[in-house]
């Protein structure tokens, strides 16, 4: 990352953090990374991405315990204690 101050939008960070822009509102959202929300879009500055982008370690993929095949077996094993 080049050094320069300004400020850049979720869908340039997201491009910085290797991350999907939606990954980037929610950690705003969160407060894990801070930012402005300025006219419905989120504003970050330039050198708190880098110091986030140090820290910052993503996972892809869905988070543990939403599994089709998990929601699958829960419903079943209802379905079956009913009958």
């Amino acid at each position: 990352m080049e050094k320069k101050l300004g400020l850049i939008t979720s869908y340039e960070a997201a491009r910085e953090l290797g991350v999907h822009p939606k990954t980037v509102s929610r950690l705003l959202r969160q407060g894990k990374l801070t930012g402005v929300k300025l006219a419905n879009r989120w504003l970050i500055e330039q050198p708190t991405l880098e110091m986030f982008s140090k820290r910052y370690v993503g996972k892809k993929g869905r988070r543990k315990g939403w599994s089709r095949e998990r929601r699958h077996r829960e419903s079943s094993t209802i379905r079956k204690g009913i009958n």
